[in-house]
């Protein structure tokens, strides 16, 4: 089936070949985006008008069904001219609502039925067209019940469930947007007469001179044209401390220049970059249509063909055994209470009120399928560098020399990094605070030395690299100070993998990050972590640990695990590749999120089966009925909109979640705003 999908126009998710939008609601959605405001406003409009006419067509019904129950108003003359002209009004309301609302309906179904599929769409029309054909039949005839109530509560409410869902989808996709392409940051081509121009990412040819500016992305691969540079790889492979390159050797794109611009000769164009087939990748794994999607359409190519045979059967049974207009009618009973209320309006709502909880505590959930893909959720596999770290280093020691003084050391400290970006000189001025600079007579960094000066008395000071990854601060060849580095855990992620733990999921680490630095996080949050991990490897990983796995990671090395899988969490601060593929967005960068999206996604697809199964209760105890004549259109009308005003409030209810709001709770996180 996979390979007859494509995607949806308004909402990216997969659609089925030869049709334009997945569902009528996002065809009705796209129409409001992208139309002029003055059809924008009618089209609103329209929907406004069908509402309201639907709303008084059910008022005007309570007056007839009450009054069928109970008085004879053939016999009451005070009454019976009331009776006919609600009658008349209710046809007269019910028709424009059966035209605006029921008519796309009916095209959608139609174009479903020409490419030789069944839709929802078929069996809301049938039933609502089914009403209304009799109702007007027994209008005309002043005779009989009427069901226009049925009728137009049936179309409005598909129609407004529908719209809301893709509105819901559309958001969490577009507020994402695909960003599946190289960076487009700064870069200059240098010609021989040392000029040099802006060029786009685009325009870069194999064999330009490329400079790129320092803290700015890489945006092709390029072959260093320079005795060294340092360059952050941590996107790309995970690595937390910059790397050193020297003359000749590859820069991919997607690093960053660290300290000082790069320059190279271009290898290869932009568009066939490691960073761009990173994204071919990710557009390839996340090309797949999802396993709810191909639920709902077995669902109902069974339930339409099924709803309509038994219809059919009714209605030859009685007309045979009794009458053609109690075939009719009972037929029509039959159609009205089969009408799939949960499956077209209240499942879509619970997930839209979920995306909008979400959202409003500020996770960003692409569509309503991640949400059952959450519940089910066995593991958690967490990247470490920028997502269990946080994106800054820390003095963890210092030592220092014998007769040296801190103050003297720190000064020289914030002479020799000055305002250096470089992560090393970021963690190094914190820990020296507010000393007083040392005055030099020179400072000039080096990539892969470090920061060179000179102090007054012509001393050479070098703050560079030492053994074992420590930062050396030497004056003429003699150590004078020694500081360790390392990464901080995010504060909140111990809280955040406990509450894992206690919802009993698995959390386990998976990094390119050196051993000894993921060994360490691992110990700290007392979980399982793998070092070393490519991207591939990642996603291999990931494999091997089994079905119903998450990934949460905010780099380029995790855009295959992020996009391999049913469900992934990025940071707002992560890597634009990273945040077109992840399925779930945290806008703040709080790792506690993700145990409560988890808990929220979890009651969410506990309310969904609760009212499936009470839908399928309700149709095969309610069908039955209808079928054996026990029911007359009027109940099954009724009984039709009561199960729909208890599935929209057992919907609503998504919203208060007790173990979502312990697990809140818990974690010091503030309530949601109610949406």
């Amino acid at each position: 089936m996979d390979g007859a999908l494509s995607g949806c126009a308004h909402c990216g998710l997969p659609a089925p070949a030869g049709v334009r939008f997945c569902c009528y609601g996002c065809e009705l959605a796209a129409r409001i985006q992208t139309e002029a405001r003055e059809d924008h406003a009618g089209l609103l409009g329209t929907l406004s008008f069908t509402l309201v006419l639907s709303m008084i067509v059910m008022m005007l019904s309570l007056f007839l069904y009450a009054e069928d129950v109970f008085v004879d108003a053939a016999g009451d003359r005070e009454l019976a001219w009331m009776r006919t002209g609600y009658r008349w009004a209710s046809l007269c309301l019910a028709t424009p609502v059966l035209v605006l609302a029921g008519g796309p309906l009916l095209r959608r179904a139609l174009a479903e039925l020409s490419a030789g599929r069944l839709s929802m769409d078929a069996l809301i029309v049938s039933g609502a067209s089914a009403a209304f054909a009799l109702s007007t039949w027994h209008v005309l005839g002043d005779r009989g019940g009427i069901y226009l109530d049925s009728a137009t509560a049936a179309l409005v409410l598909a129609t407004f469930g529908r719209y809301l869902e893709a509105v819901a989808r559309s958001r969490a996709s577009r507020a994402l947007g695909p960003l599946l392409e190289v960076s487009r940051s700064s870069a200059y081509r240098l010609a021989d007469d040392g000029s040099k121009r802006t060029v786009a990412a685009a325009e870069i040819a194999v064999g330009m001179r490329i400079e790129v500016p320092a803290e700015q992305v890489v945006p092709a691969d390029l072959a260093l044209d320079a005795e060294a540079a340092e360059v952050d790889l941590a996107v790309l492979t995970g690595e937390s401390r910059p790397v050193v390159l020297a003359r000749g050797d590859t820069v991919p794109a997607g690093a960053v220049a660290v300290g000082a611009s790069i320059v190279g000769w271009a290898l290869r164009p932009a568009h066939d970059s490691a960073l761009e087939r990173l994204a071919t990748l990710a557009r390839g794994l996340t090309a797949r249509s999802s396993p709810t999607l191909r639920w709902a359409d077995r669902f109902a190519t069974v339930l339409v063909p099924a709803a309509g045979l038994l219809a059919a059967a009714t209605f030859v049974y009685w007309s045979l055994s009794a009458t053609l207009e109690k075939g009719v009618v009972t037929a029509l009973a039959v159609v009205l209470v089969a009408c799939p209320c949960s499956y077209a309006i209240a499942s879509p709502l619970v997930h839209w009120i979920t995306l909008r909880t979400a959202f409003a505590r500020g996770v960003l959930v692409r569509s309503p399928d991640v949400l059952e893909a959450l519940a089910h959720a066995r593991t958690v596999a967490f990247d470490k560098t920028g997502t269990l770290s946080g994106t800054e280093l820390a003095v963890t020691s210092e030592f220092l020399a014998p007769g040296m003084g801190r103050e003297e050391i720190m000064g020289l400290v914030c002479s020799l990094e000055g305002d250096a970006t470089h992560p090393i000189a970021r963690a190094l001025r914190r820990v020296a605070g507010d000393a007083t600079p040392a005055p030099l007579t020179s400072r000039r960094y080096v990539p892969g030395s470090g920061a060179l000066g000179t102090d007054r008395g012509g001393r050479a000071l070098v703050l560079g690299r030492g053994p074992e990854g420590t930062i050396v601060l030497e004056r003429d060849g003699a150590e004078l100070a020694r500081f360790e580095l390392a990464e901080t855990l995010r504060p909140e992620a111990p809280a955040a993998v406990d509450e894992l733990r206690r919802q009993g999921l698995r959390v386990v680490i998976l990094s390119g990050d050196a051993p000894d630095r993921v060994a360490r996080a691992a110990e700290a949050l007392r979980v399982d972590g793998s070092a070393g991990l490519g991207p591939t490897d990642k996603l291999a990983s990931l494999r091997a640990l089994g079905d119903h796995v998450v990934m949460v990671g905010d780099g380029l090395n995790d855009v295959p695990a992020l996009a391999g899988r049913a469900t992934s969490f990025t940071l707002g601060e992560a890597a634009p590749l990273a945040k077109g593929v992840a399925q779930v967005t945290l806008l703040e960068p709080d790792l506690r999120l993700v145990p409560w999206t988890i808990a929220k996604a979890r009651h969410a697809v506990r309310l969904v089966k609760w009212l499936i199964a009470g839908s399928t209760v309700y149709n095969v105890v309610f069908v039955a009925l209808a079928a054996s004549g026990a029911l007359i259109p009027v109940f099954a009308g009724l009984s039709m909109l009561l199960s729909s005003l208890i599935a929209l409030a057992f919907a609503v209810g998504v919203g208060t979640d007790p173990r979502a709001d312990d697990a809140a709770a818990g974690l010091g996180l503030e309530a949601a705003a109610p949406c």
